[in-house]
């Protein structure tokens, strides 16, 4: 099933990130074909080396001609013993293809995005039901795995990142959301609640595992397990034609 076509991409290698001349980790040197090094957008970061000096990722033009960077990256080429495969890295590319996925809970739903639904939270998906009841989606991208195991039995993880201390969690946002979903699940108006992660790699054959060195986000999904949340994993196919593709669903590892 077909849900995103990127515009012309463009196969570049990673120069330097941050770039020599914007040192901001958003902004990396690419190099063309040509041998020209011009700046790029990198909205995922480092990706876990994934955009790192020497390695490949696809860009496409940046959509405003006046922005800083000329091109923008969307899919990291990677290696393994089984040959090559793609890792869509622009979180808000999986974001808004998860939104074309929505009728996976709901068919009958009428659908809003980015809903506030309190004073400091925001809500990617809130949808109505014929009935009037609520639904609603978090979406978390897991665009990173660990494992060297083969494909088959390769798992993605959540969360994945920097932090300067292991008393705090990766992604303290990622937590509210969780907690908020559980808060929801308890208004007398919500029909469900769900929380959705998209794999943007088809290498993960094996689905999700929360990353075990963040306990506080796995006590944060358990207890959102157990307090009647749903937990969804889409898996996409990225392909550097620019076409992603929505795989199957996914096995979720629920934190022990």
């Amino acid at each position: 099933m077909s849900v995103h076509t990127f515009p012309t991409l463009f196969r570049v290698e990673v120069v330097a990130r941050p770039s020599k001349s914007i040192k901001s980790p958003y902004v990396a040197d690419i190099r063309l074909d040509d041998g020209t090094v011009v700046l790029c957008h990198t909205p995922g970061l480092g990706c876990c080396g994934l955009v790192a000096p020497g390695k490949f990722i696809y860009v496409s033009k940046a959509a405003n001609p006046k922005s800083k960077t000329a091109y923008t990256a969307q899919i990291a080429e990677d290696k393994d013993s089984e040959g090559t495969h793609y890792v869509g890295i622009h979180p808000m590319v999986s974001q808004a293809i998860a939104g074309k996925l929505l009728d996976k809970i709901s068919p009958s739903a009428t659908w809003k995005s980015e809903v506030k639904v309190d004073a400091h939270t925001r809500i990617d998906f809130v949808g109505t039901t014929p009935e009037g009841k609520k639904i609603y989606v978090e979406v978390k991208n897991a665009m990173i795995s660990r494992c060297t195991d083969p494909r088959a039995i390769r798992r993605a993880v959540f969360p994945e990142g920097f932090r300067k201390s292991k008393a705090v969690a990766v992604s303290p946002r990622a937590v509210k959301h969780a907690e908020t979903l559980v808060e929801l699940a308890k208004l007398p108006d919500t029909d469900a609640t769900y929380l959705v992660f998209t794999i943007p790699r088809n290498d993960c054959a094996a689905g999700l595992e929360l990353n075990t060195e963040d306990p506080i986000y796995c006590k944060a999904v358990a207890n959102a397990q157990a307090g009647g949340v749903n937990v969804r994993v889409f898996g996409l196919d990225f392909q550097p034609s620019g076409t992603v593709t929505f795989e199957k669903e996914l096995t979720f590892h629920s934190p022990k």
